[in-house]
This record gives structure tokens, C-alpha cells and sequence, in this order.
């Protein structure tokens, strides 16, 4: 299956967005970025899986898409999604749990 990360962002700065955009240009990570401030379909898609405009919230989908390859896990009740890997989605990650994303997604070398 051809993959491709998505990064869904805004326009603004973002502290988080940026340490993560700052990650995968290290790591030469390729990623398109959709702007959810632009893109109000995007912007309800983070909405519906995150429950608040929440980035960077990052998704492995199958190259040209926007949706994940795979519906990603429910959060539990009560929790932050902020660095929670959800299978196909990760948001506010930090970089050690971003890496981790990758890696299980064949996207990063270990």
C-alpha cells in the first residue's frame, strides 16, 4: 500500500506544529501539510476525531487522500489526545513519541 503522512496545521504559529515540522525535516520525513483554518473539511475531520481543532495532528493515509488508511482508536474517556498514538493518527505528539509513529508505520528507519 502506497502511504503518505499528512500534517494538518494552521497558517499561525504553533509551537507544537512546529517542533513536529522541525522533526520530520530532520528526518527527512516527506509530508503534506493541510491548513485547517484554510480547509474547512479538514478542519471538521480533526474536529471529529480529536474533538477540538487540535494540531499538529498528524495521519498516515493512502497517497492523495485525507482520510487515515484506518479508522483511528477511539480516545478514552476523559483523556487529552496529545501524544496519544492512536493507530493511523497521532496529535500534539512529542518527538519521541512521533518517532515511534513512524517507525511502525515504515516511514522512519529506527
Amino acid at each position: 500500500m502506497d502511504k503518505e503522512l499528512i500534517v494538518y496545521g494552521r497558517t499561525f504559529p504553533c509551537p507544537d506544529l512546529a517542533r513536529s515540522e522541525r522533526f520530520l525535516q530532520r528526518h527527512k520525513v516527506p509530508y503534506r501539510m493541510i491548513h485547517i483554518d484554510q480547509d474547512e473539511q479538514a478542519g471538521a475531520l480533526v474536529e471529529r476525531y480529536v474533538g477540538h481543532r487540535s494540531v499538529p495532528t498528524i495521519v498516515v493515509a493512502r497517497k492523495g487522500d485525507l482520510l487515515p488508511i484506518e479508522e483511528p482508536t477511539p480516545l478514552p474517556p476523559g483523556r487529552s489526545a496529545r501524544s496519544v498514538d492512536r493507530g493511523t493518527m497521532i496529535t500534539e505528539p512529542s518527538d519521541e513519541a512521533l518517532q515511534a509513529f513512524l517507525q511502525r508505520h515504515g516511514l522512519l528507519s529506527s
